[in-house]
């Protein structure tokens, strides 16, 4: 069994401004991926074909992500206001260039519901700094988990059947609006619902990196849909659109 990333915990503000419990962030029960060199393939009309994919060890990885611990849990944090059971994993995928600096990161595979804090963590992941890779440009994954505060209920928890007829009316005109015409995927969504039926926050992934920047698109279409109504606490629910 290989080690776990270092877990932080940090205090984090609620919804009225009164210290809680503090809440625990940290990498959940995986280490990231360690690159083995790879060689390019070759482009077409390339006249030279450079560089292979490097390797950075998974302490490196850690110390590169441990300093903005702090930053990545007032991403949660300052959306507290508006989703008190937001809370979740967000798996990163990063590409990291021969000087140690980030090519890219996108969000692999996430549960936490809300595309504005997604999209706050993976800001921070991007200016993170690590040690040049041996061999070459370094590609690997980085998960992170934030409980819920302690005192808070978790959101009620709803099979994707609950989201079918919703899916059924509106998901062909997502894709239609959000997916550029013959690009192959789909998405995973995660959504949190409150009564009437209304959705309160979307966070999304898709398994097409070349999708990346429609994910913003695909948010704002979910949140006007129409669903059912949970009751009386919020509802998470996790689902495709294909």
């Amino acid at each position: 069994m290989r080690p776990l990333l270092t877990a932080m915990a940090l205090g984090l503000l609620a919804a009225c401004g009164s210290v809680q419990e503090p809440a625990q962030l940290s990498a959940v029960n995986e280490e990231p991926s360690e690159v083995t060199a790879t060689p390019v393939e070759p482009v077409a009309h390339q006249v030279q074909i450079e560089g292979i994919l490097g390797t950075l060890s998974a302490d490196e990885v850690r110390r590169g992500l441990e300093p903005r611990m702090r930053r990545f849990a007032t991403c949660f944090s300052r959306r507290y206001d508006e989703i008190e059971v937001l809370g979740g994993e967000l798996l990163m995928g990063f590409r990291v260039n021969r000087e140690g600096r980030v090519l890219w990161v996108r969000p692999v595979r996430s549960t936490v519901g809300d595309r504005e804090t997604e999209r706050c963590l993976i800001d921070v992941a991007a200016e993170a700094r690590f040690r040049p890779p041996r061999g070459g440009e370094a590609e690997f994954t980085y998960p992170l988990m934030m409980e819920l505060p302690e005192g808070v209920r978790p959101p009620l928890s709803w099979g994707p059947e609950r989201m079918q007829a919703s899916v059924a009316r509106f998901g062909e005109g997502l894709l239609e609006e959000c997916r550029p015409a013959g690009e192959p995927g789909g998405y995973v969504v995660t959504a949190y619902v409150e009564r009437p039926g209304r959705i309160l926050a979307v966070g999304v992934t898709t398994d097409n990196p070349e999708l990346t920047d429609t994910l913003d698109c695909v948010a704002d279409s979910v949140r006007g849909w129409e669903t059912a109504t949970p009751g009386s606490y919020p509802a998470r629910v996790q689902f495709e659109v294909n």
